[in-house]
């Protein structure tokens, strides 16, 4: 299920982006012409980083990135202040500068399938952003700031290394898609009942042995969660099984 939901996302943001937007597939030619530039879409090439030259590209609305071995995002992408759509994906990306933040009309950020360790706190500047997927990484932890996201509503973070979420998760009260799958987590923040639009929570093999709180009870939009043998998962849950929820072992 989840990866038939993310082949869904995948043709709706394709079919988003067949529309009349100026698109330049090469770095070279678009910074010949860069306020013609509205997508920049570039695959397997050895960028290693982007140059300080794309603030040029003051009308780019989306930055496609993909297999293209770039170590960081620096600091120059704070400059493309129009972007709404980011995506940097397979890239064995590091860094990403803090610069990042500045991009308040962003409303996708794709970091999937990256070497990423940590995750600057000014992603909580985004407040526009709605989709944000940084699954397959090597994360440790997510920035307290990423409760100030108020528009969030896909929330992926699968396949790292987390041991916790930070309690300000509960404040992202947009939030209806939840992925925690294939983690280190040790429990749940009890902050997480205050999502009460939640429709889907994956925690399988998120943690050996996690604890669901209580909590989560009262999230009456909840529809399914997707969970494995050795989590711990709430009573009211698990008599709650019916037509509109259910709890889907992985």
């Amino acid at each position: 299920m989840f990866r038939f939901h993310l082949f869904l996302l995948f043709i709706a943001f394709a079919a988003s982006s067949c529309s009349s937007l100026k698109t330049y597939t090469s770095l070279d030619k678009a910074l010949e012409n860069p306020n013609d530039v509205d997508r920049l879409k570039i695959s397997y090439t050895e960028l290693h980083t982007l140059p300080p030259e794309i603030s040029r590209f003051k009308n780019i609305k989306e930055l496609i990135l993909f297999r293209d071995q770039i170590d960081s995002l620096p600091e120059a992408i704070g400059e493309l202040t129009s972007l709404e759509k980011l995506t940097v994906s397979s890239c064995r990306l590091r860094k990403i500068d803090p610069a990042i933040g500045k991009l308040i009309h962003l409303t996708v950020l794709h970091l999937q399938n990256n070497q990423l360790t940590t995750i600057p706190s000014s992603i909580g500047n985004l407040v526009s952003l709605q989709e944000l997927m940084l699954y397959n990484n090597y994360l440790d932890s997510v920035p307290a700031t990423i409760g100030l996201l108020i528009s969030l509503e896909h929330l992926y973070v699968g396949g790292n290394n987390l041991k916790s979420l930070p309690s300000s998760i509960g404040n992202a009260r947009s939030l209806h898609f939840l992925y925690l799958g294939g983690n280190d987590l040790t429990e749940l923040p009890e902050s997480i009942g205050k999502l009460d639009g939640l429709v889907e929570l994956d925690v399988s093999h998120a943690g050996a042995l996690l604890k669901i709180p209580d909590s989560i009870c009262g999230i009456r939009s909840l529809e399914t969660i997707y969970a494995d043998p050795t989590l711990i998962i709430p009573y009211c849950l698990q008599t709650r099984m019916g037509s509109r929820f259910r709890i889907v072992m992985k």
